[in-house]
């Protein structure tokens, strides 16, 4: 079992067994993860703040927003010690809400 926290400027981690720990690498692809992720949706916020119909090539739209949120908030069948510190980070950063706000802005520019 591990603890885990967010916020804008990183990932906050303790693991409270050492064979269920994430490793270095991990905890890094995480970490990167949620902070593109949400200078992403930042990006988008802005656009929407400025007045402009978001807009982005279809290839990372509303659609790929939604795939990202899937992976970062829908249980698997054997849940991995990263995707644990996943769930905490999406509650404690706020980053699910951005994204489905995000997702919104895309879609309603989109359609």
């Amino acid at each position: 079992m591990s603890t885990a926290y967010a916020g804008w400027s990183g990932v906050a981690y303790a693991s409270h067994s050492s064979e269920r720990s994430l490793t270095t690498e991990e905890l890094v692809a995480c970490e990167l993860a949620v902070q593109a992720l949400w200078c992403f949706t930042r990006h988008i916020q802005q656009m929407v703040e400025d007045g402009q119909d978001p807009s982005m090539p279809e290839r990372y739209g509303w659609r790929f927003l939604r795939a990202a949120a899937s992976r970062l908030t829908t249980a698997r069948a054997q849940e991995t010690a990263q995707h644990v510190l996943m769930e905490a980070i999406m509650k404690t950063s706020g980053l699910a809400e951005r994204l489905r706000t995000a997702q919104e802005a895309l879609r309603e520019s989109a359609g």
